[in-house]
């Protein structure tokens, strides 16, 4: 017999499902007396389950951004080193360069490498669809992005998606998490 609800966390299931789309609950093994589960006993929490992890706190989000940074201005640094030096003209190369390099670095290893750039990979986070928790589609991750490879625009990011998240369980810190639908966890 199929349950209509996830006993782990009380979402609505398909009939043939095999994981709960929600929460990521094996429903394999289960026993068969739980049949169902009434939505009004399900108390959600800040801290739900994603599978395989929880929403990501601000300041591992933070660091990896700051590891991932220096990663994108070492290699920004290294395309720009053979060219004639020029203080303005080299601020103005290095900006655009350290974007389109930051933009690509983002997206490529975010959409290749299961939702992790490498600062996430060593704080063992990950960027995943808000509904799925699981690494979500290659369109989804380049909207994520658009704004994250720009020191300047991911403050403008952080900025307008701390004032529009506030109090939000999912911990969005940016306005493109909204757009592209996804969020940070933390795995295990």
């Amino acid at each position: 017999m199929a349950l209509k609800f996830c006993p782990k966390c009380g979402n609505k299931l398909d009939s043939d499902a095999s994981f709960c789309d929600a929460c990521g609950a094996d429903l394999r093994e289960r026993p068969e007396k739980t049949d169902a589960v009434p939505e009004q006993q399900v108390q959600p929490t800040v801290e739900k389950s994603l599978g395989d992890g929880v929403y990501a706190d601000f300041i591992p989000r933070l660091v990896a951004i700051i590891i991932d940074g220096i990663i994108i201005s070492i290699i920004g640094w290294l395309i720009l080193l053979p060219f004639d030096y020029n203080p303005l003209r080299m601020f103005w190369q290095s900006y655009f360069v350290n974007y389109a390099i930051g933009f690509l670095y983002y997206f490529l290893l975010e959409n290749f490498n299961s939702g992790q750039t490498l600062g996430k990979a060593a704080l063992k986070l990950r960027t995943v669809d808000e509904k799925t928790f699981k690494p979500t589609t290659p369109d989804k991750y380049v909207l994520n992005n658009l704004l994250k490879a720009g020191s300047f625009l991911l403050l403008i990011d952080f900025i307008i998606g701390i004032l529009m998240n506030s109090g939000k369980p999912e911990r969005r810190l940016r306005l493109m998490q909204n757009v592209s639908e996804t969020v940070v966890i933390t795995t295990k």
